[in-house]
């Protein structure tokens, strides 16, 4: 008589569990590896700024001539204040921190230097738009387009922000600049060279004066 083997009752449960225990192992081990994966993605982005400051709505005043300004909203996300000490542009060979003071007898506003710089406490946010503070760039290389974008480096006290800002047309908020302010001196300067040009040169060419437009920005 054939002898038969019976597998005990036990085994198939038990080949069951070997194999959910495998899944688990395997899924354990994909989100480890998942969770490491994303640690390190929300590392890198950390440590892109230097600073507990975000910068949103950055964008900059298209330009013709040697002058424009950037504006942007600035927040504090850390929990001590934060002072913008400074901004620098690859474009401009000097940029400044500015504010507008209005006359209250004439109502005209006037651009000035900030001392001191910009202090934003916890949590607050500072606002940089036409007709209140901004960062000014002046001695332009090249005409910014609309359309286009540039990136600025600010120096606070808790270290850089680089951002990236597009570029607006904008015709508004015209101000005058505040005697013996660098840009005014600039202004200034520049006005006169012009104008000593043209007492020496009534009859110059359109392409000569066309060639005192700043190139546009690569």
């Amino acid at each position: 008589m054939s002898s038969q083997k019976f597998l005990p009752a036990l085994t198939l449960p038990a080949i069951a569990l070997l194999v959910l225990t495998g899944c688990s192992s395997a899924d354990t081990s994909a989100t480890s590896t998942a969770s490491a994966s994303t640690g390190a993605t929300a590392s890198a982005s950390a440590s892109e700024g230097s600073a507990p400051l975000t910068v949103e709505e950055a964008w900059i005043k298209a330009n013709s001539g040697d002058m424009t300004a950037a504006f942007a909203t600035l927040t504090n996300t850390g929990d001590t204040p934060i002072t913008i000490e400074g901004a620098s542009n690859a474009t401009a060979s000097m940029v400044e921190l500015h504010t507008t003071v209005i006359d209250p007898t004439s109502g005209t506003s006037t651009m000035k230097a900030v001392e001191g710089g910009f202090t934003i406490e916890p949590g607050a946010t500072l606002e940089l738009a036409p007709g209140g503070d901004h960062i000014m760039l002046m001695g332009m290389n090249c005409a910014l387009a609309a359309g286009t974008s540039d990136v600025l480096t600010l120096q606070t006290s808790a270290g850089e922000v680089s951002f990236e800002a597009t570029v607006r047309d904008y015709a508004g908020a015209q101000e005058e600049y505040a005697p013996g302010d660098a840009a005014s001196t600039a202004a200034d300067a520049a006005a006169s060279e012009s104008t000593d040009h043209s007492m020496h040169s009534d009859h110059a060419s359109a392409s000569e004066s066309a060639a005192a437009v700043l190139p546009q920005c690569n």
